[in-house]
């Protein structure tokens, strides 16, 4: 509004610049439209809020500014020739415009939280309004609180996204019906590292990541040049809080109890999750500090601590399709198995972001975030089996008999055992950012430098508990199901060979087994530069630009993972006796606790008592031979290294035209691959000597040192592509607005399936003692380091109408052409292959043909959609409709073509319904939440099985009350409905019956608490 500084530049012309703030609420603006009227000059503001409108006619000119949900302005200025003129504006909706005065604004001590609904909405549409490709945006507040801090738990009410879980939480992110490996997730920009748990996948897993650190969160459906091809499914960023986002220091701050429907125990501690009692009302704590300390110079702190006890509750039947006188269309239930699996987490982040403007249009960003993740659950399973066979032992028993709601076992053939799953999971990932931005007249540029680091890590024994444990119910004959339904049998009934009951709650009847420890060690590393050159074309006759950059990125993956099963021999050695039974490690502390699906309290053996044994007594524990080479086998087959890195370059090309209506942003990208990794090495000759005589016995420890080498197969490839891309946004009018885009994007191949590594089974019999999954036997299944990318052609065209007082309405059609998607290849081994990966050449001629596996480049595949999505204050009704905030969004897919197996985790429809009332001093939101059907896996139980997921909808709701001006009461509920989570596993020629395979329940997650900011 006011200064002028001498700027050299034409005499006749003038810059304009300033800031534009959000009146309600003192936030800077990012995405306001400022235009002169008159001209085709048009400038929106940046993160910070400010603008620049250079090369304005000297002398009086007018400026209209305009955001979606707050009211436009126009203001006349003098600018002066040749210098600079700052114009400042702050802008409120229509409802807040009377408290305007005299640029002081007169808030309603409940303003602040009424209003919150409607700046994040208006954010959301400003950001896609103004965006030159096709995206979704969303300020981190926009769905109430997310008390847990998982980006899933708020990214999942977005059109076009779903969310993958793994028992309650989610866990990774999936756009458009791709695979979540299919979805890159960055920072600022920069990519995150992932650790995966391990895994030599690509997904980024969302448990290291906090959305307490971001102001805004971007789906990007369609990528311009400037960015990454790899989001072959879409791209998540996670934008960071900047100091300057209002004029003034800034304290926000959130407590709050979380606690679970199953255990609303909070004033005393109860059993579990672990041997020992803990409390379940678990506290959480987040703040957020904005501070510009001066005018050019200010930081912005975010902290949280969230801390979440849950249950799960599986309900798990196994049906018999192929053996005992099944049938795929008259199958029987053979094994059933309940699990009570107490859990607890832990997540912890702190993030510090700096921001110095070095000078007008030039600054320096630094940005360090550091995420914790803590997790251990305690998973209790009882096994029941009646035994596969009809066939009774004595011969003299009874045979099996069996229908759709009942299994009676044969004699002599059933089992019951109880096993744990222990697990201690930890991980942390840091983030470092820096990055410098400069924006002139017609210059404009940025550097920047990126590092991520992630680590996972598994732990048990170290920790003073066993992994696994399994212990055998002794004396059972038979095991019998009567009344079978969904999710269990109405009765098990356990019987010795007298048909006379067995207790298998008494841990006086079990005997201790086998046991496990499952440590595991991974890293995930990224780092890297970028950099662009921007120039405004001003010699042209309407606005245009051209932009080149480019970018290195390295990732370096390293992966071991350990699994040693152990038997339980006791202290004489043999296992068997009455002083070595299970109930000697009673979980006293456990025992009484209901395990839910209507059975009683179990006795359960104590995996820590047996640690600490382990410790004082190893002679207690002894591994068998095949104990011990499984072991050293898996260790070896799950060590693994690689490094990639990717350089791009791009070029690409801005132009408005038809006065601004019409906006064109065009290029390509050029990205190179190089990948080198290393890996097992199975070389099944090194246990001969040169003669050609046997070194040492197969199947002893000798035998795999031998024939399996530790990273000794190393492998290297590259290849290259260009990405092109074309995006339009034409204005029809001042509300309604056509786009159309293209882009062509690239899906990296996992890094399991072109890491080295060759799995040899020449026995006649399936082997599975590397825990990589059963090889069939004679056979050579292979990595395919030659493995292509899949390629992506990507068509989208969306019509959106904002409406005057702020809401939007959306619809978009796309398509998705997938060409060189993946598919399982089986054929007789040839000597090409024999050469090309190191096999042994006696293979060619062994006694029994030996099949080669792997996978190849399959075909080609076509994805096609509509997504719809509407928002608006429901002011059109009558005086209470003002009260209201609708929101909708659905998305339907439709998958052509290729091997359905390719595309797992595909949900062909999914969408969200919210409702906000805002009346001060209550604020009430309820978002029900509906993700369809979801194609998992094949599987071998019944010929042409598969898993899916049941269609599933959540109600979530969240809750405040405003108490005074700076403090408010919230709570919120996930899942208010409890609805479990159903698997099914079956062919389509399997009876209904049997198709259920498992559920799961979580219980519903409340957080409780109070917020506010001084």
């Amino acid at each position: 509004m006011i200064g002028a500084t001498a700027f050299a530049q034409n005499a006749n012309l003038g810059t304009v610049r300033g800031r534009v703030q959000n009146a309600t609420n003192g936030l800077y603006l990012r995405n306001a439209r400022i235009t002169v009227e008159g001209t085709t000059l048009e400038a929106l503001s940046d993160d910070y809020g400010e603008y620049m409108l250079p090369e304005v006619p000297a002398g009086a000119a007018t400026l209209k500014i305009f955001y979606t949900g707050l009211e436009q302005q126009t203001v006349t200025v003098n600018v002066p020739a040749g210098q600079t003129l700052e114009q400042n504006f702050r802008l409120a909706s229509a409802r807040f415009t009377q408290e305007v005065k005299d640029n002081v604004i007169q808030l309603d001590r409940f303003v602040v939280a009424a209003a919150r609904d409607t700046n994040a909405s208006s954010i959301a549409v400003s950001e896609q309004r103004f965006a030159p490709n096709i995206k979704n945006v969303v300020a981190a507040d926009a769905f109430g609180d997310v008390t847990e801090g998982n980006i899933g738990e708020f990214v999942k009410y977005l059109p076009g996204v779903t969310v993958d879980y793994t028992a309650s939480d989610v866990r990774t992110i999936s756009v458009r019906g791709l695979s979540a490996n299919f979805t890159t997730i960055s920072v600022d920009g920069a990519r995150v590292a992932s650790a995966a748990s391990g895994s030599s996948i690509r997904t980024v897993e969302l448990e290291q990541l906090s959305i307490n650190n971001a102001a805004r969160v971007e789906v990007i459906k369609v990528p311009t040049p400037d960015i990454p091809a790899d989001s072959l499914g879409g791209a998540l960023n996670l934008v960071s809080r900047n100091a300057f986002e209002q004029d003034g220091t800034v304290f926000k701050y959130k407590a709050y109890l979380s606690i679970n429907s199953e255990d609303l125990s909070i004033h005393r501690k109860t059993p579990g999750p672990g041997n020992r009692s803990t409390y379940k009302g678990l506290p959480g704590a987040e703040f957020n500090y904005i501070a510009p300390l001066t005018k050019n110079f200010g930081i912005a702190i975010n902290g949280l601590s969230s801390n979440q006890f849950n249950e799960q509750h599986r309900s798990q039947p196994t049906w018999n399709f192929t053996t005992g006188g099944a049938t795929a269309t008259n199958p029987y239930m053979n094994q059933y198995t309940m699990q009570d699996g107490p859990k607890v987490t832990y997540r912890d982040s702190l993030s510090m972001k700096a921001d110095w403007k070095i000078s007008p249009g030039q600054v320096l960003s630094g940005t360090y975030q550091y995420n914790f993740y803590k997790n251990f659950f305690g998973n209790r399973n009882v096994n029941w089996n009646t035994g596969t066979t009809n066939v009774p032992t004595p011969s003299s028993g009874t045979p099996l008999t069996f229908g759709p709601t009942f299994t009676f076992g044969a004699t002599g053939r059933g089992t019951v055992t109880q096993s744990s799953s222990f697990r201690d999971k930890n991980g942390f990932t840091n983030i470092a950012l820096l990055t410098y931005n400069y924006k002139g007249r017609v210059w404009e540029g940025s550097l920047g430098t990126n590092w991520s680091q992630s680590k996972s890590f598994y732990r048990d024994l170290t920790n003073g508990h066993w992994n696994a444990l399994t212990t055998s119910l002794q004396g059972v004959s038979r095991v019998l199901y009567d009344g079978i339904t969904f999710p269990r049998p109405g009765t098990i009934s356990v019987l010795n060979s007298a048909n006379a009951a067995v207790d298998w709650t008494n841990l006086s009847n079990y005997r201790i087994t086998t046991l496990r420890s499952s440590p595991l060690d991974a890293k995930d590393i990224v780092s890297g530069y970028n950099g662009s050159l921007k120039r405004d074309l001003d010699f042209l006759s309407f606005p245009a630009s051209i932009k080149v950059g480019g970018e290195i990125r390295e990732q370096y993956r390293d992966i071991r993972r350990y699994q040693a099963d152990t038997t339980f021999v006791g202290a004489d050695g043999v296992g068997n006796t009455a002083d070595d039974a299970a109930v000697r490690y009673l979980d006293t502390n456990y025992y009484g606790v209901e395990p839910f699906w209507g059975f009683p309290p179990i006795q359960w053996a104590d995996p820590f008592q047996l640690g600490a044994l382990y410790q004082t007594n190893p002679n207690y524990f002894a591994q068998t031979l095949t104990q011990q080479t499984g072991a050293l086998r898996f260790q070896i087959a799950n060590s693994q290294k690689l490094k990639e890195t990717v350089t791009a370059a791009y070029v690409q090309a801005e132009a408005k035209l038809f006065k601004n209506r019409l906006a064109i942003v065009t290029g390509v990208r050029f990205e190179k691959t190089e990948d080198s990794g290393i890996g097992p090495l199975y070389n099944p000759r090194g246990n001969f000597d040169s003669a050609g005589v046997r070194i040492a016995p197969v199947g002893s420890v000798l035998e795999t040192q031998l024939t399996r080498v530790e990273r000794g197969y190393s492998v290297s490839k590259s290849y290259s592509g260009s990405y092109p891309s074309f995006h339009a946004t034409y204005s029809i009018n001042d509300n309604l607005q056509l786009r159309f885009a293209y882009a062509r994007t690239v899906g990296r191949p996992d890094f399991g399936n072109i890491l080295p590594s060759v799995r040899i089974n020449d026995t006649n019999s399936s082997d599975n003692t590397d825990g990589l999954g059963t090889i069939p036997a004679n056979t050579i299944i292979a990595t395919n380091p030659a493995l292509k990318p899949w390629q992506g052609n990507n068509y989208d065209l969306s019509l959106e109408y904002y409406f005057k007082d702020g809401g939007l309405l959306q619809v978009t059609g796309f398509r998705k052409d997938l060409t060189d998607f993946f598919g399982t290849d089986t054929h007789q081994l040839t000597a090409a292959e024999v050469d090309t990966y190191g096999i042994d050449p006696t293979y060619l001629t062994w006694p029994t043909t030996i099949s080669f596996q792997q996978l190849i480049n399959a075909g080609d595949a076509r994805i096609t959609g509509g997504e719809f999505y509407f928002q608006h204050p429901l002011n059109f009704l009558p005086w209470w409709g003002k009260y209201f905030n609708f929101v909708a969004n659905a998305t339907i897919l439709h998958l052509q073509g290729g091997s359905n197996t390719q595309f797992t985790n595909f949900i062909p429809k999914s969408g969200n319904v919210g409702l906000t009332f805002s009346k001060s001093p209550v604020v009430l939101r309820v978002i029900w939440n509906y993700r369809g059907q979801e194609r998992l896996t094949t599987n071998t139980s019944s010929p042409n099985a598969y898993d899916w997921y049941m269609s599933r909808a959540f109600i979530d709701i969240n809750a405040q009350y405003q108490i005074s001006k700076r403090m408010t009461l919230f709570a919120n509920a996930r899942n208010v409905t409890n609805v479990p989570q159903n698997n099914m596993r079956a062919s389509e020629v399997n009876p209904i019956y049997s198709r259920f395979n498992r559920s799961e329940e979580y219980g519903i997650q409340w957080a409780i608490g109070v917020q506010g900011s001084f």
